[in-house]
């Protein structure tokens, strides 16, 4: 299905090499068992409980490192030790081990069956200023992907990524499926790589908004995939855009709340619903390039010029004889409803009125004999 509106622009992004400390949202791991373990154990959990209801071909040690391992990321918090369970010495003479308390990254981890797996390493980081694209996508970074170069000018990390650590980040992976990261920490100093040339589209369909951002070298070829930097859907209406790109155009001659623009008559084109270009369309203070939108209304701009409208359309295109003004006003009503929704007083026009107004214009001999049928018949 096409896109109800479809936008587009160059835009430039950004482009920084980082060492990044990152975590990677990903789903049905291992660690969630145990995470939901503890929390229907009130919280709490120890070795002995994931070895005997989650890893039971797995040594003791092995899960009590397990654990420590979730700690370190922050799933766990060490809580003391249990007294109680005899553990026949393997925690020493008095049989304790150690007691791990679940914390509030883990329950939410556990309600949400998704972990959070670290990673380290160079990336490229690709960043826009637009605010409209941050406002659309809720996120400045468009993209993250491995180190591939170590060329560039050196800037401080921290004044470019202040307003992205520890939020969640979407981004495309090497599949072009959607992923989630959350940026954690990061070395003081980053590269700077200048900025990249990039094709902005934005499909508004009903309620909703497509945003692709592709590499401007690949443009020619900009319905492969794997040409995308980033991918993201967002709310956005349809008729709102549609408002602002008409409003734009035709300034106060549109009429935002009937949805139509209201124009002089013009003998050159009686069209009521057209496609309109739009060549240099503004929405939210950004320029894109030409635009079609499909199915624009217009209406006269005041009563005389409607009626002169009707009066051009009927010389034109009468294709009916009428025998009563009744057909005659139906007639109108049929093919020219959209006007006479807004000046519903020419729907009540006479046979005998539209003949007078019409044996005023030349070539109207035939369009007058259909108006006059009736007349023919009593002679």
């Amino acid at each position: 299905m096409n896109p109800m509106i479809d936008l587009k622009k160059e835009e430039q992004l950004d482009l920084y090499l980082m060492l990044l400390e990152i975590e990677k949202k990903v789903k049905d791991r291992p660690y969630i068992s145990i995470l939901m373990r503890a929390c229907e154990a009130g919280g709490e959990i120890t070795p002995s409980m994931v070895r005997r209801d989650l890893l039971v071909s797995l040594p003791l040690k092995a899960c009590e490192n397990l654990l420590y391992r979730l700690t370190d990321l922050g799933y766990f918090e060490e809580a003391g030790v249990n007294r109680e369970r005899n553990l026949n010495g393997q925690y020493g003479q008095d049989g304790q081990e150690p007691v791990f308390r679940i914390t509030d990254k883990g329950r939410e981890s556990a309600q949400t069956k998704t972990f959070w797996q670290p990673e380290k390493g160079a990336y490229m980081v690709y960043k826009s200023k637009s605010p409209l694209i941050t406002r659309l996508i809720g996120q400045s970074i468009i993209q993250i992907t491995r180190h591939r170069s170590d060329k560039g000018e050196q800037r401080n990390t921290s004044d470019v990524l202040k307003q992205d650590l520890n939020k969640t980040i979407k981004v495309l992976n090497k599949e072009e499926n959607e992923e989630e990261i959350r940026i954690i920490d990061f070395e003081e100093k980053c590269l700077s790589y200048g900025q990249v040339d990039t094709i902005l589209e934005i499909e508004v369909y009903e309620n909703e908004a497509a945003i692709k951002i592709k590499p401007k070298e690949n443009k020619e070829n900009v319905d492969k995939s794997e040409d995308i930097l980033g991918k993201f859907f967002a709310p956005l209406r349809e008729e709102e855009v549609r408002d602002a790109l008409l409003a734009g155009k035709f300034g106060d001659s549109y009429d935002k709340y009937k949805k139509v623009v209201r124009t002089p008559f013009s003998p050159e084109d009686l069209r009521w619903i057209r496609r309109e270009n739009i060549e240099k369309p503004i929405y939210e203070g950004v320029e894109f390039a030409l635009v079609q939108l499909e199915g624009v209304r217009f209406i006269p701009s005041d009563e005389e010029q409607a009626r002169m409208w009707v009066e051009e359309w009927l010389l034109r295109n009468v294709d009916e004889y009428f025998w009563s003004d009744e057909e005659f006003q139906a007639y109108l009503h049929e093919k020219l409803g959209i006007i006479l929704e807004f000046y519903p007083q020419l729907g009540r026009v006479t046979r005998k009125e539209m003949i007078d107004r019409l044996s005023e214009r030349q070539n109207s001999f035939y369009s007058i004999a259909k108006l006059e049928a009736a007349n023919y018949l009593s002679y």
